[in-house]
């Protein structure tokens, strides 16, 4: 059987959490502010890519921020 070319694409997923205190009126202007900073803190991450020994390199595709709890301070 002829062997044939495939093409394909890995998307590696890498998790980075981080808790932090912050003042907002709501819970939806803390959610905002916290996405705001998570961008700030990892600008340097953006274009970088993962060089490996063998063949090839990963490349960056995209960054996205999910909001895992926002909790009101007691």
């Amino acid at each position: 059987m002829q062997k044939k070319l495939y093409n394909v694409k890995i998307d590696l997923t890498v998790w980075y959490d981080r808790n932090f205190e912050i003042e907002a009126t709501c819970e939806d202007e803390a959610r905002n502010i916290a996405h705001d900073i998570a961008r700030e803190q990892t600008t340097h991450l953006i274009g970088v890519g993962i060089d490996v020994e063998n063949d090839g390199d990963w490349t960056y595709g995209d960054q996205d921020f999910s909001t895992a709890y926002v909790e009101l301070e007691e």
